[in-house]
C-alpha cells in the first residue's frame, strides 16, 4: 500500500453521485473520468432526443434511459474501486461495518435521509429523519409547492451527519461538506421542479375517438408541445378544452379534443362539392377519411379564432357543427405520435 495515498473510496462514489467521471477524476484517473463524464452526456442527450424529438423513436428513448441509469450505476462503482485499488489494503472493508467511515454514513445519507444516522448508531434521530422524509415525499407527489422541502431535509441530513460524527473536525472536509450540502440543495431543486418544468411545456393525450382516422388511431397516444406563444399554422394538429360553442352544442362534453387546423384568421373558408376552399382555392388533404359530405357557407376566420375539422370528415365533432374555435382555448400542437411502439411517427403539418 502506499502510504501517502490517503484518498476515501466513498468520497469518490459521492462526487460521482453528482455527475459521472468526478469520482474518477478525484481517483486521478482521468482517461475514465472523461468517458464517463462524455458517456453519460451522450446517453442523456440520446434519451431526451428520442423521447421527445418529433423525429425520435420513444422505444429507442426508454431503452437509452435505461442504458444512462445502467451507465450512471457502474461509474458510481468504478468510482469506489479505482480508489479501493489504489489503497491495495486487504484488510480494509469494503462496507465499513467496524470502522464507520464519514463518507459512508453521508453516501446512504443521501439515498434515504436517516440512514446515515442509523448507521452511525443513533437510532432515535434516524427514524425520525425517515418518517419526516418519508411524510414529505408523499406530500411532494401531491403539492407542488413542496418541491424544495426534500432537498432541504437532505442537505441538512449531511451537514448533521457530519457534526455527529466523531474526529472529523477537520476545516477542509468541512468547507467540502458545506459545499456538497449547498450542491445537494441546489440539484435537488433542481430535479423535483423538472417535474413541473415539463407538464407547463409538454403532455400527452390519448385519442379517445376515431374522428381523427387515418391520422390518428384510437388509443394513439400523442405528444403535446404546449407554449402560451404558440401561434396555430395551417395542417398543424392542436389539442384544446371545450370552448363556450361546443358545451352549448354538446352538455357531455369531453375534457380535450383535438382536430386539423384547417383556416387561420383573415383567411376565407368555405365547403362545397366535396372540396375544402381556401381564399377560393381548392386545397389538397391527402390525410382526410374520405371528401365532406356537408357544405359550409363562405366565411371569413375573425382575429383569435380557427377552423378546425377532424381528418375523418364525415365522424368527427368539429367546427362544421359548433362552429369557431377561439385561440385561447387551444393548449398545444400535437407533433407526434410516442406510442404504441408500431404507430411511433411525426404528425407532419400539411
Amino acid at each position: 500500500m502506499d502510504k501517502n495515498y490517503c484518498k476515501d473510496p466513498w468520497l469518490a462514489v459521492n462526487l460521482s453521485m453528482f455527475f459521472p467521471g468526478m469520482g474518477q477524476f478525484y481517483a486521478g484517473n482521468y482517461l475514465q473520468g472523461v468517458l464517463f463524464l462524455n458517456g453519460q452526456i451522450l446517453w442523456l442527450v440520446l434519451t431526451v432526443w428520442h423521447i421527445f424529438a418529433s423525429q425520435g423513436n420513444t422505444v429507442t428513448g426508454f431503452i437509452c434511459l435505461g442504458m444512462t441509469i445502467i451507465f450512471y450505476l457502474s461509474n458510481l462503482i468504478e468510482a469506489y474501486f479505482s480508489v479501493y485499488k489504489a489503497i491495495n489494503d486487504p484488510n480494509l472493508e469494503k462496507i465499513p461495518r467496524h470502522h464507520k467511515n464519514l463518507w459512508f454514513a453521508i453516501f446512504i445519507s443521501r439515498i434515504l435521509p436517516g440512514l446515515g444516522h442509523l448507521y452511525l448508531q443513533k437510532p432515535i434521530i434516524g427514524l425520525l429523519l425517515l418518517t419526516i422524509s418519508s411524510i414529505f415525499m408523499i406530500f411532494d407527489d401531491f403539492y407542488a409547492n413542496f418541491f424544495f422541502v426534500i432537498p432541504l431535509i437532505s442537505s441538512l441530513t449531511i451537514y448533521y451527519t457530519y457534526l455527529i460524527f466523531p474526529d472529523s473536525r477537520n476545516a477542509k472536509i468541512r468547507l467540502l461538506i458545506v459545499i456538497m450540502t449547498g450542491i445537494i440543495f441546489i440539484l435537488g431543486i433542481s430535479i423535483n421542479y423538472y417535474p413541473q418544468w415539463l407538464e407547463k411545456h409538454f403532455d400527452k393525450f390519448i385519442i379517445p375517438s376515431d374522428s381523427m382516422q387515418p391520422t390518428l388511431q384510437v388509443n394513439d397516444i400523442v405528444f403535446v408541445k404546449k407554449s402560451p406563444n404558440y401561434v396555430p399554422k395551417m395542417g398543424n394538429i392542436v389539442v384544446f378544452t371545450p370552448s363556450e360553442n361546443i358545451k352549448k352544442v354538446d352538455p357531455d362534453v369531453s375534457e380535450y379534443y383535438i382536430k386539423r387546423i384547417i383556416a387561420t384568421p383573415g383567411n376565407e373558408i368555405e365547403i362545397k362539392q366535396g372540396q375544402v376552399y381556401l381564399n377560393h382555392t381548392a386545397i389538397k388533404e391527402p390525410y382526410i377519411a374520405e371528401s365532406p359530405q356537408y357544405q359550409l357557407q363562405s366565411l371569413i376566420i375573425p382575429a383569435e379564432h380557427y377552423l378546425v375539422l377532424g381528418d375523418n370528415r364525415n365522424d368527427s365533432f368539429d367546427s362544421h357543427i359548433w362552429g369557431l374555435l377561439p385561440r385561447k382555448v387551444i393548449v398545444g400542437q400535437a407533433y407526434k405520435i410516442g406510442w404504441p411502439p408500431q404507430r411511433i411517427q411525426p404528425l407532419v403539418s400539411y
